[in-house]
């Protein structure tokens, strides 16, 4: 992680995330059921190994990168212990296909990120190592009301943005 420039370490988080939760949904549909509580054992170790890192001595850049996977990570964990209280146990189900999903697709060898019926181009837009103190439920309804707008066809002007500000 630390030989890599931040917005792939982030993006490829992103990736990796999506596909084992995905992995966990296949897993349990062929008869592991345990598959998601195991995942979400590790992803409490996977944390408090990120933590432990992060008291070591690091240069600024790398303690910035960690801390922000960190902060990820721990919104994927409580995603995934979201989960396994609420028995989401399907890839299909609303719970899953409201996050924000992050899948490299081979043809046209590109990120593209998915959330409900919208998917984008993730378009390299840089994906800074700044401070994130927290990623709340408000800020996940946030990106998804932003995901449906800019993929609405009754949008005018195709600019999903723009159409927010001038829709008040």
């Amino acid at each position: 992680m630390l030989d890599y420039q931040g917005m792939v370490v982030l993006a490829a988080n992103q990736v990796w995330w999506t596909w084992e939760v995905e992995d966990v949904f296949k897993r349990m549909y062929h008869g592991e059921k345990q598959a998601l509580k195991q995942y979400a054992k590790k992803m409490h170790q996977q944390i408090n190994d990120l933590v432990r890192r992060i008291t070591q001595p690091l240069n600024k850049n790398d303690r910035r990168k960690i801390n922000t996977v960190l902060i990820i990570d721990v919104h994927a964990r409580d995603i995934v212990d979201a989960f396994v209280r609420d028995s989401i146990t399907d890839a299909r189900e609303f719970e899953w296909e409201s996050q924000l999903r992050f899948y490299w697709v081979k043809e046209p060898d590109e990120l593209f990120v998915r959330q409900c019926s919208a998917q984008f181009s993730y378009g390299y837009e840089y994906m800074g190592l700044n401070g994130r103190l927290v990623i709340t439920p408000l800020t996940d309804r946030i990106y998804l009301t932003l995901t449906q707008v800019f993929d609405s066809p009754s949008c005018p002007c195709q600019n999903g943005l723009f159409c927010l500000y001038t829709s008040y």
